[in-house]
């Protein structure tokens, strides 16, 4: 196999494993939660899309998970892929009823990955970091709704 080869291979096991990172990261923090203030977890990827432009597409994976009064933590992770780099975004919100977003934590690396070996590894940081965060300040202490600010 080429060098490529073992790049894309690379890649496609990084996304993979991202993809059961943050599903395992869901159900350890809805574990962890009080009784009562998880309602539910939906699923939001992993999805491709692809744009008019040859050079471009973008991959998504995430989980939303449903709190008590109306409030709902959503775990993203975003690649986009370009010409001109490839930008890494691992993000976790708190989103209330009325689309108020506040934003926990959002991390990426400082420059473009410039290979797919470096974006594989910037993935593994990126996911690394949402795993120290505790989520017990929202799950379960929030109790009114529109206390999310935008």
């Amino acid at each position: 196999m080429n060098t490529s080869g073992q790049a894309a291979v690379a890649l496609a096991v990084a996304l993979r494993d991202a993809h059961f990172r943050l599903k395992a990261l869901a159900r350890a923090w809805e574990e962890n939660a009080p009784a009562g203030a998880v309602h539910g977890r939906r699923p939001l990827g992993p999805a491709w899309q692809y744009s008019d432009r040859p050079d471009e597409a973008s991959y998504t994976d995430g989980l939303l998970i449903e709190l008590a009064d109306g409030l709902a933590l959503l775990l993203h992770l975003s690649v986009d892929f370009g010409a001109a780099g490839t930008d890494l975004q691992a993000t976790v919100a708190v989103e209330d009823g009325e689309g108020n977003v506040e934003e926990l934590l959002c991390t990426g690396p400082e420059e473009y990955p410039v290979s797919a070996e470096d974006l594989a590894a910037a993935i593994g940081q990126c996911l690394a970091r949402l795993e120290r965060l505790d989520p017990s300040g929202v799950i379960g202490a929030r109790r009114h709704p529109g206390a999310v600010r935008s």
